[in-house]
C-alpha cells in the first residue's frame, strides 16, 4: 500500500516551510530558557557537583520516560496531537521551575520539576523525527536540515544574546527579575512553536508504517547497535565536562553575563554559517567523513580550556571566543551528520522505536558522564598543588573528558573501515 501512495507534494512543501517557522519559535524558547538553566542554578549557589547532577540526571530521567511516547502515540494515533499536548505541558513547567528557585531553591523539589521538564521535552523527539523522516526526501535531507538548522540557530543566538543582556542589566540582588523576564519570553515562544506545529501537514497513520523492516532485519539491528553504541559512549565523554562549562566561565574565568552571551552567540554564529556548507558536503560525500574528522577535533578542545586560565586576564575572552567558535563549528557538522546517518540506516521507517532507543542510551550515558565529572570536582584525594597544570578540580574534569573523547574516537573511528 505504501508503494502506491502518492505523496502530496504541495502540502509537504508548505509544511516544511512551516516547520522552519516552528523551529524558530522553539529556538527562542531554548535561547531564553534552557541556555540559561545552568546560570540559574549557579545563581542559586549550588555546588559544581549539584549542578552537574541537575544538568544530566533529568536528561537520563527523560530518556527513560520518553519510551512511553510510543504508547501515547498508539493511543492518540497522531504525532501532531501528541507533540502539541507535550509542548503545552512543557510550557507549564517553566514558571514552576522559576517559582521553586525564587521561593528558596529547594534542591530536591527543583530537580523533580527539571526531570518533568526534560521528560516532556525529550518525549517529543521520537515522534518529531519520525514525522520529519516522512516529510523530507532522503536525497534532500542534508540540505534541508542544514538550512533549517541555520535559520533556527539565528533565532537561538539572537534570543540568547538578548537574554544575556537582560540578565546583565540586573545586579545580583535583582537577578531573579531578569530570570523571570527571560523565562516568560521562553514560555510565550513555546506557545508560538506549538501553534505552528498544528499548522503542519501530517499524513495518515497507515502511510508511515513504524513496523516495516528495511532489508535484512539482523543486519539492520547490528548496524543500529553499532551506531547507538558509538553515539551514546561519545556523549558520555562529552558530558564529563559539558555541564560544567558555564560554571567554569563564571567562577574561574570571571566572565559577566553579557560576556557569556557574546561568547555563546559568536561561537554559535560560526556553527550557524557552517551548516549550509556541512549539509552540502554530507549530500556530496556522505556522513562518515564528517563524523570522523569533526569528532577527532572535538576530542582536544577541553585541553584548550585548561590553557586559557593561564593566559593574562585581558586575553581570556578573545581566546575563549576562538576555542568556542571552533568547537561550535565541529559540533555543528557532527550533529548534522549523525542525524543524517540515522536516517540512512532507517530510511524513515521504525523511527519512533529507534529514536527512543537512541535517546534512552544517550540519556543514560550523559548522566553517567555528568555524574563522573561532578564527582571529580569533589575529590579531596587529589593534591592539586603537585600538578601546576591542573589549577583546580574542573581542570581534572576537562583532562578526563579529553582522554575519553580520544579513546572513543580511536575505538570507533580510528580504523580504516568504519562501521557505525
Amino acid at each position: 500500500m505504501n508503494r502506491k501512495y502518492l505523496r502530496p507534494k504541495d502540502e509537504i512543501k508548505s509544511s516544511l516551510k512551516v516547520s522552519t517557522i516552528e523551529g524558530s519559535w522553539w529556538a527562542v524558547m531554548y535561547g531564553t530558557v534552557e541556555t540559561y538553566f545552568s546560570a540559574f542554578f549557579e545563581h542559586l549557589r549550588y555546588s559544581s557537583y549539584e549542578i552537574s547532577v541537575l544538568m544530566t540526571f533529568p536528561v537520563f530521567f527523560g530518556a527513560i520516560f520518553q519510551n512511553l511516547s510510543q504508547n501515547f502515540h498508539k493511543i492518540l494515533k497522531s504525532r501532531k496531537r501528541l507533540i502539541t499536548i507535550l509542548k503545552l505541558m512543557q510550557t507549564l513547567t517553566i514558571p514552576i521551575i522559576f517559582y521553586v528557585g525564587y521561593s528558596g531553591g529547594n534542591y530536591l523539589l527543583l530537580i523533580s520539576f527539571i526531570c518533568i521538564y526534560y521528560a516532556i521535552a525529550i518525549s517529543q523527539m521520537a515522534p518529531w523525527t519520525s514525522w520529519m523522516g516522512y516529510l523530507v526526501p532522503g536525497r534532500l535531507r542534508g540540505k534541508y536540515f542544514g538550512n533549517r538548522s541555520q535559520v533556527v540557530r539565528v533565532f537561538m543566538l539572537i534570543s540568547s544574546l538578548i537574554a544575556g543582556s537582560i540578565l546583565n542589566a540586573y545586579n545580583n540582588n535583582e537577578a531573579m527579575t531578569g530570570f523571570a523576564i527571560i523565562f516568560l519570553v521562553g514560555m510565550l515562544a513555546n506557545i508560538g512553536s506549538t501553534f505552528y506545529i498544528t499548522k503542519q501537514f501530517e499524513p495518515s497513520e497507515d502511510v508511515i508504517d513504524e513496523n516495516v523492516v528495511i532489508g535484512n532485519e539482523d543486519s539492520l539491528e547490528h548496524k543500529l547497535k553499532k551506531f547507538i553504541a558509538y553515539d551514546s559512549i561519545s556523549e558520555f565523554a562529552f558530558s564529563i565536562s559539558g555541564p560544567l562549562m558555564m560554571i567554569y566561565w563564571i567562577r574561574d574565568l570571571n566572565f559577566s553575563y553579557i560576556e557569556i552571551a557574546v561568547l555563546l552567540n559568536v561561537s554559535q554564529l560560526v556553527g550557524l554559517f557552517s551548516l549550509r556548507y556541512w549539509g552540502s558536503k554530507i549530500d556530496q560525500n556522505g556522513t562518515i567523513s564528517t563524523i570522523r574528522w569533526s569528532s577527532l577535533a572535538i576530542g582536544i578542545f577541553p585541553l584548550f580550556w585548561i590553557l586559557i586560565l593561564f593566559l593574562p586576564a585581558q586575553l581570556r575572552l578573545a581566546s575563549s571566543l576562538v576555542v568556542a567558535s571552533l568547537a561550535a563549528l565541529m559540533f555543528s557538522g557532527r550533529a548534522l551528520a549523525m542525524d543524517n546517518r540515522l536516517y540512512e540506516h532507517m530510511n524513515g521507517k521504525n523511527m519512533i522505536k529507534t529514536t527512543s532507543r537512541r535517546v534512552f542510551y544517550k540519556g543514560l550515558f550523559i548522566f553517567v558522564g555528568g555524574f563522573l565529572g561532578g564527582t571529580l570536582t569533589r575529590t579531596e584525594f587529589i593534591d592539586l598543588g603537585q600538578y601546576a597544570f591542573f589549577n583546580n578540580h574542573i581542570h581534572i574534569v576537562f583532562a578526563t573528558s579529553a582522554v575519553f573523547r580520544i579513546l572513543v574516537w580511536g575505538l570507533y573511528l580510528g580504523k580504516s573501515k568504519i562501521k557505525i
